[in-house]
Order: C-alpha cells, then sequence, then structure tokens
C-alpha cells in the first residue's frame, strides 16, 4: 500500500483551491485529533498573502447548521458529540472567516448532500484550478479520482493526519476499500438490514467502480461469495490473493480432541502507539502502524491501523501471549473466514523477528450491551425510542451470529454482555475471537452468571459441550430481553455466589402453576407477563430444574425460530394487549383480547388497567386504580408522601413522621423514648431520683430498692451498738433493724441459735464466768481466816436476761 502525504499550503497558491468536508468538522477520530487547527497554523500566512481562502462550500455550512439546531430534549445519546462539535465548527469557521481564512459562499446549497456540492465545483472549475479536498468519505476521494482522470488535471482527495497534512492513497488501495464499502453495504441489503443510505450507496458504487478500474487498469475485486444458512463467507481481497470467488468456509473438526495445558510465550517488548509491526496474512506480510489506542480490557489493548480506518489491532499483554492463543488465531486467520457483525482474525501480528503480538480484526461497531441494552439507566438514554420489537431484533442478530459459528463447530465460550456489541441499527457484532473454542484449543475465560452449573473448576482445564454453550446463549437472550436481569436473581436468596444459584435451579418466574413467591423487587414480573408463551415456555423449561429442556437445552437455531415468531408477533392477530411492545411495562398481560383495559383515574397513565379473569364467576374484576396506584394510593398526613395504607399508623402519619414526633433520643443513653417519658431530656431510666434513705439526687438506673448505692451498701452493714447478747459481737444489720423498725416488731438482741459461731462463743463465755466466780470463792475463804474484811459492792439493777441466758446461768448453777 502506498500512501503520499500532501503538504495543504501547496493548494493556497494561486489558481489552486482548498476544500473541507463537512465529516472533517463532524467526525472525532483520534489520528486526525488536532489536525485541522495545525492545518490551518500551516496555511494561514499562504492565505493571506494570496487572498485564497480555504473554501467550505455553502452545503457543508447548512448540513453544520443542521446538527448544531437539534434540540438537547431529542437528542440521543450518540448524537450529542455530533451536536457539540457542530456548534464548535460554525463558531469556527465565522470567526475565520471574518480573519479571511474561509469562504463559505461557494457551492450549490440545493445539492442534497455535500458530496455533490464538490463535484458541482469540480465539474464547473475543474478546468481552470487544481484542487485538493479534505474528506474522510472514500466514495468521494473516488469519485475526485475518478473526474481528475477524466479532465485531465491535479485534482486530488485524501483525509487528514494529526499534523495536519493530507494523506493520498494510492488508485489500487482506494479501489480495494470502496470494494470493500461496496461488499458490506450489499451484506446489509442482503439482510434486509439496510437503510436508504445504504442502497444509495450500493448503486453508486457498483456504477462507479468498474469505471474506475478501466480508468487506471486496476486489479479486480473479488466478491464475497452469497451466504447460505450452514455456509460460512469468503474472505475479500484481491483476485491476486489466494481466495477465490467460490470460496466456502470449512468447519472446523468436531471431534477435536483437548489440546492439554496452555503454555505462555517466551518475554518481548509489547509495542504501544505509533510503532510499525508486521501482518500475516493470506497474501502474504506487510508492515502496519499502529494508530491510536481505543480501548483496553485484561488480556491486552485494541489501537487503530493507520490508512485501515475498517480495522483494528489487539495486541496482547506480557501474561496473554500463549501457544494456544497463537496456534488458534494462526489457524482462523488461515481459513479467510468473514461474516459482518463477526470479529473474524483477518490477519496475525508478530514483531519483525516473528513473535507472535496479537491479531488484525474487523472495526465492530456500536458499542457493548453492557454499556448499553444490560444496563437499564444507560439503555434509556442511549436508545430512548427503542421498544421491545427492538430488543427482539437485537436478539435475532446475536443469535444470526452464533448460529453462523456453530455451524462452522466454533463456540464462543464466554458469551457475556462485554464480549458483544450493538448499535443504533441493531447490528450486533461478536468480538474477542482469541477466547473462542475450536480444534481442541478450549476457551480460557468465562463469567459466572453465564456459566452452566456443569462447567467446575478452571475454564482452560477441558472444552464445554454444546449444551453448556446453549446454556450461556439462553441466558444472554433473556438478559437482553429483561435489560439486565439474569434468569437466577431473585428476592430473599441466602447467597451471593452466582454458581450455588445456577446449581439450584430455582427459576424463580412463574409459568403455569402458582409462583414461588421470590421473583425479584420490581417491575421484572410484568415483563415477564408480556413474553409471549412459546418464548416464556422454552425459558422457563430451559432454566427450572423441573424443566424439559434442563438437561437438553435449545440450540440457536431453535431460538433464532423462536424469536423469529416472536418479531412476527408484533402487530399481528395475538398482539392485542397495547402495553407488549413497552420495554418497562408497569402491569400484567392482558388475559384474552376481550380483557376489559383503560386509562388510570388518578394516575392518567393510558392503558394502565387491565381486568383480572376470575375463574368462580367467569368473569372479569377491574380494579378502580392501576397496579402502582393501588400500592400508594394513601399520604401521609404529616409529610405528604405517597404510602401504601398499612404503613401509616398514629392519625395518618407514616413510621418516620411517628418517630420524629412522637419519639426522641435520651440525652443520655440515647435510646428511642417516647417524648412525654423524657423529663429534661432524660429517658426513666436517666432521670434523678432522691434516695429514699438520704434522699440524695440519684439516676434511676442506680437506685436499688429506691436507695442510692451508698445507702445500699450501709444497709448490708453490721449495726456495732447492738452486740449478740450471748456472743457479745455485732449481729444485725441496719437494714435490718430499720426493717423490724418500721414493721413494728421487736429488734432481735442476739444471733440465731443455729448460728454455730454464736453458740460456741457463748459456751466459751460462759466457761470464762464460771471460773472466774470459784477463784472469788476461794479469795473470800482466805480472808475469813486472816480476819480482814472487804466491803461488799452494793447489787446493780439486774439487767433482763435472754432465755438461752437464763438456761446457762441454771445449767452452771
Amino acid at each position: 500500500m502506498s500512501r503520499t502525504e500532501l503538504d495543504p499550503t501547496e493548494f493556497t497558491q494561486a489558481e489552486r483551491r482548498l476544500f473541507i468536508d463537512t465529516n472533517i468538522f463532524m467526525d472525532n477520530h483520534s489520528r486526525w485529533t488536532g489536525g485541522l487547527k495545525r492545518l490551518f497554523e500551516r496555511t494561514a500566512p499562504t492565505i493571506v498573502a494570496q487572498r485564497n481562502p480555504i473554501v467550505v462550500p455553502t452545503k457543508v455550512v447548512r448540513e453544520l447548521e443542521k446538527y448544531a439546531g437539534k434540540h438537547s430534549s431529542r437528542v440521543v445519546e450518540e448524537q450529542v458529540e455530533a451536536v457539540r462539535r457542530s456548534r464548535i465548527a460554525l463558531t469556527f469557521l465565522e470567526d475565520a472567516e471574518t480573519k479571511g481564512l474561509v469562504r463559505t459562499d461557494l457551492g450549490d446549497d440545493s445539492a442534497r448532500y455535500a458530496d455533490d456540492s464538490f463535484l458541482r465545483v469540480v465539474d464547473w472549475a475543474g478546468d481552470r484550478y487544481e484542487m485538493c479536498v479534505v474528506t474522510d468519505d472514500i466514495t468521494l476521494q473516488l469519485r475526485i479520482r475518478l473526474r481528475s482522470a477524466q479532465l485531465a488535471r491535479r485534482l486530488v482527495a485524501g483525509t487528514l493526519t494529526s499534523d495536519g497534512f493530507v494523506v493520498i492513497e494510492d488508485d489500487q488501495t482506494l479501489y480495494g476499500r470502496c470494494a470493500m464499502k461496496l461488499d458490506a453495504k450489499q451484506q446489509k441489503v442482503d439482510d434486509g438490514t439496510a437503510t436508504f443510505a445504504d442502497r444509495q450507496d450500493v448503486d453508486e458504487l457498483k456504477e462507479l467502480l468498474p469505471q474506475v478500474q478501466a480508468a487506471f487498469g486496476l486489479q479486480s475485486w473479488v466478491k464475497r461469495a452469497p451466504r447460505t444458512a450452514g455456509q460460512g463467507v469468503a474472505s475479500h481481497g484481491l483476485a491476486t490473493a489466494s481466495i477465490s470467488a467460490g470460496h466456502v468456509a470449512k468447519p472446523f473438526s468436531k471431534s477435536a480432541r483437548f489440546r492439554g495445558p496452555d503454555q505462555p510465550l517466551s518475554a518481548v517488548q509489547i509495542p504501544s502507539e505509533g510503532e510499525s509491526i508486521i501482518s500475516l496474512n493470506l497474501a502474504g506480510q506487510e508492515v502496519v502502524r499502529l494508530g491510536a489506542l481505543l480501548g483496553e480490557g485484561g488480556e491486552g489493548r485494541v489501537y487503530e491501523i493507520e490508512g485501515q480506518p475498517t480495522r483494528v489491532a489487539k495486541i496482547f499483554d506480557k501474561d496473554s501471549r500463549t501457544e494456544h492463543r497463537r496456534s488458534k488465531l494462526d489457524l482462523m486467520s488461515s481459513r479467510g473466514l468473514s461474516r459482518e457483525g463477526v470479529a473474524f482474525p483477518i490477519a496475525t501480528l508478530a514483531t519483525t523477528d516473528g513473535d507472535f503480538l496479537g491479531y488484525i480484526m474487523p472495526r465492530a461497531s456500536g458499542r457493548e450491551l453492557q454499556r448499553t441494552v444490560t444496563n437499564p439507566g444507560r439503555f434509556k438514554k442511549a436508545y430512548p425510542t427503542w421498544t421491545k420489537s427492538d430488543l427482539v431484533d437485537v436478539c435475532v442478530s446475536f443469535l444470526e451470529k452464533v448460529s453462523y459459528l456453530h455451524s462452522l463447530n466454533i463456540l464462543v465460550g464466554d458469551i457475556n454482555p462485554k464480549n458483544v456489541m450493538v448499535d443504533s441499527s441493531k447490528v450486533v457484532w461478536i468480538i474477542d475471537a482469541d477466547s473462542w473454542q475450536l480444534e481442541g484449543y478450549p476457551c480460557a475465560v468465562g463469567t459466572p452468571m453465564f456459566t452452566a452449573p456443569t462447567v467446575t473448576g478452571e475454564y482452560a482445564s477441558r472444552l464445554r459441550t454444546m449444551q453448556e454453550e446453549n446454556f450461556a446463549v439462553a441466558t444472554m437472550l433473556f438478559n437482553i430481553l429483561m435489560t439486565g436481569q439474569y434468569p437466577y436473581a431473585r428476592t430473599g436468596a441466602d447467597t451471593s455466589d452466582p454458581s450455588d444459584l445456577i446449581a439450584g435451579g430455582k427459576f424463580p418466574y412463574q409459568f403455569q402453576g402458582a409462583s414461588d413467591r421470590d421473583q425479584p423487587e420490581g417491575n421484572w414480573k410484568f415483563m415477564w407477563s408480556h413474553l409471549p408463551f412459546p418464548v416464556k415456555s422454552l425459558f422457563w423449561n430451559t432454566f427450572h430444574r423441573d424443566g424439559k429442556r434442563y438437561e437438553r437445552r435449545p440450540s440457536a437455531a431453535e431460538w433464532l425460530q423462536a424469536f423469529r415468531e416472536y418479531s412476527a408477533f408484533f402487530g399481528g392477530p395475538d398482539d392485542f394487549d397495547p402495553m407488549s411492545n413497552e420495554v418497562y411495562p408497569f402491569r400484567f398481560r392482558a388475559f384474552r383480547p376481550d380483557t376489559p383495559i383503560r386509562d388510570c383515574p388518578q394516575c392518567e397513565r393510558p392503558n394502565a388497567i387491565v381486568g383480572q379473569w376470575d375463574e368462580d364467576t367467569q368473569s372479569y374484576y377491574e380494579p378502580m386504580l392501576c397496579y402502582d396506584c393501588n400500592q400508594t394510593k394513601t399520604t401521609c398526613s404529616q409529610c405528604g408522601k405517597r404510602k401504601p395504607a398499612n404503613a401509616l399508623i398514629y392519625g395518618g402519619r407514616c413510621w418516620d413522621c411517628y418517630q420524629k414526633s412522637d419519639y426522641a433520643k435520651c440525652a443520655n443513653c440515647g435510646k428511642e423514648t417516647r417524648t412525654k417519658y423524657l423529663v429534661n431530656g432524660l429517658c426513666s431510666n436517666c432521670q434523678l431520683v432522691a434516695c429514699s434513705d438520704c434522699r440524695t439526687p440519684t439516676a434511676k438506673s442506680q437506685l436499688t430498692y429506691g436507695r442510692c448505692p451508698a445507702c445500699q451498701t450501709k444497709q448490708a452493714t453490721l449495726d456495732p451498738a447492738r452486740l449478740c447478747t450471748r456472743c457479745g459481737k455485732p449481729f444485725i444489720t441496719y437494714g435490718n433493724v430499720a426493717w423490724h423498725q418500721r414493721s413494728y416488731k421487736p429488734v432481735p438482741t442476739s444471733h440465731k441459735f443455729s448460728d454455730p459461731a454464736c453458740t460456741a462463743a457463748a459456751a466459751s463465755r460462759i466457761s470464762q464466768s464460771s471460773s472466774s466466780r470459784t477463784a472469788t470463792g476461794s479469795g473470800t475463804s482466805a480472808t475469813a481466816r486472816t480476819g480482814a474484811s472487804r466491803p461488799q459492792p452494793q447489787p446493780a439493777a439486774a439487767a433482763k436476761k435472754g432465755l438461752w441466758a437464763r438456761i446457762a446461768d441454771w445449767f452452771w448453777n
């Protein structure tokens, strides 16, 4: 491939003209980021000196104004950037025109497209001026190339670089790219997915390409073979390639044996943006240069390829370069497989020393399902006008690609929303071919929610079966229709491990019987209700452990037939419920065509109320309000929020308001307490209460029988002023004394008779008293004998003795 970089300053000289097309302002290609600014910086001095401004035709300005004038409320997510860039472009052009750098008064404003305007200018002034058109439209580039040959004048067209130069491709390369464009557009026409613009492109290129080939003597282009069921598609290329026009893709071996454990390749230097590497394909090898980085994942990075806008390069990280990947990609790229919507490897990539780096694949359109369809929030923003029939079309497109891969004995393996892309035209792309399973090479990765229960252990340790692949296909279809919900997600699940839910086989959605009452919260049950019976039957029998297809799952081809019938359902005689085409219905499906359906009188939503069939009365019961209004038909008398009737308590207030008004937290312990029981912000347990004995204020929680801790301790202390009459020791507590006094009972004077310590002490005391009396008697006799006399003490008033003391006296005396 030969490319020439042209300095645009050359066409700002006298007798020359430089034009800029709409797509240079609108497209956000990273390969020319900053290029438009550099182009004007490069050409400005010459423009001013020669008074020869760059021409932006009037039709281009009108197209920019058309985008810029779109109201934000009617712009979908894909158009937001285009609207923004068009407004910036108009501001820039207005400023550049005042400085004499641009003129916008040339060209025919009545032309349908800007391309026609350029060609009219070329026809009108091509014999007087040399012209250069900066455009990314390869069809326009080829048409101007042909005009140049017919007029024998220097008329060139090319795209922009980030340095502000214009890239001009050679005749053969430009012709080949246009032929590929025709091939892709024709495929859309054959599939019935073509737009009006696609059909126009087909008609134009069919007429243009033979003229260019004859004018420049170019090699013929090999068209892809017509696609039939079960057949592959020939790779496109030049006639010198080894692929013939009648080539049919040969299926890979269906009974290939497991290749065994994978092995890493020896380490190499991984290239990055701007570096050149080798592309190895059927036609030989060529040097390609990596463009801007498009994305980065867990295994590698995806780059643009300079000069090949319809292709991208995937470069693996050091740890992801393995023997299996290299061999698998070599095998697939050698087959020359091609199919719109399937990112078959076109060529492998290597260093100049031949070390494997990655592969080249077609550039997929759209965005990942994970970032659009299977994320409800993003889905509503990305495709706000889509209905259920659009989601069914996405499923059909997905199943067509999967069925084709299965016909080649290829298992996708890691089916998940990140490996499937879709655009606004509902064209689905299946990417990441390096993880596919074929010819004994396993799929080494997987996603738990899409993995059949029989797949255990490491993904790379075994080959998956077609039944396991069919489980992932069914899960993907359910995930698309339910915009991100998984088959086994349910209310009250006691595990967060997806494999446990899948192994249980408990599909929560109702089908021909009582519900398990564990369907996920939200409107999922309504979405399930509106699916037609054949689709619900396949889902339920596939996912439920009691289903007839639980072990013998439907194939992709069987699903494809079911979803094509589902697509035909819309607008047919069985489509009697006006809400069946809603992505998010908010009620159950009508039972029969005669089911009464009416608007809700409260929320005024159309078709919100549907009659409920009663088997006993054989008639319909019509609710007064729709489902949502029945759930939220009352309001809190305090905050005004709509609440279910059973959620309103205590004078029509909700629990939150009741808590706020009648309850408060204790300032000390923080306990929620009714406000009428709070004193100075304290609950009853934390309030200060006077001790019943000392009257000291004490927290109620610290009181024991109304006493503070000090008084309670005193109550258990022995009274030292009260001694046992037998043993002479303190024997009674303050508390016991107080109790006897409060009860008007005599206070005890001694220990209980059963107290052994007291009995022993009393006996010892009596013994000592007896010895004392004996000693006293001997002393008296001696005194008498000596004739001495001692005065006798006067008897004191005898203390009243207790019973046991009197018994002791009797015993010893």
